[in-house]
């Protein structure tokens, strides 16, 4: 009986759950930039103190023939921050008709990460 009781205890605190190693502290927006067009395309980027940073743009596409709007949506833009190892990470993208397309690029420790501002 005793046996059972300790199996079943350890159990219990081997499936506590465990606390959360450290508790992510909001970081400071240093930048940030929207604009929405009447047409519905649209911009916007920020940039982190921490070195994170995005930047996206959206044209709402239209037919050049009718001069109608149809309801394509080209969007493109990056994103960039360090990782856990302290790598710095950019990813580009597009996504449009076609489909999602992003490209991801790890930067040497030291690198710098060109930004379009």
């Amino acid at each position: 009986m005793f046996a059972l009781l300790l199996i079943l205890t350890c159990c219990q605190l081997w499936s506590w759950p465990a606390e959360s190693a450290a508790i992510n502290e909001p970081v400071p927006i240093l930048k940030s930039v929207a604009e929405q067009l009447s047409s519905g395309s649209y911009l916007f980027s920020y940039e982190g103190a921490d070195g994170s940073y995005r930047e996206e743009v959206g044209i709402v596409k239209s037919d050049p023939k009718t001069k109608t709007i149809d309801d394509d949506l080209e969007v493109s833009g990056m994103y960039g921050y360090i990782d856990d190892r302290g790598q710095k990470v950019e990813v580009s993208y597009t996504a449009d008709k076609n489909g999602f397309l992003p490209h991801v690029r790890y930067f040497a420790r030291g690198e710098p990460i060109n930004k379009s501002k």
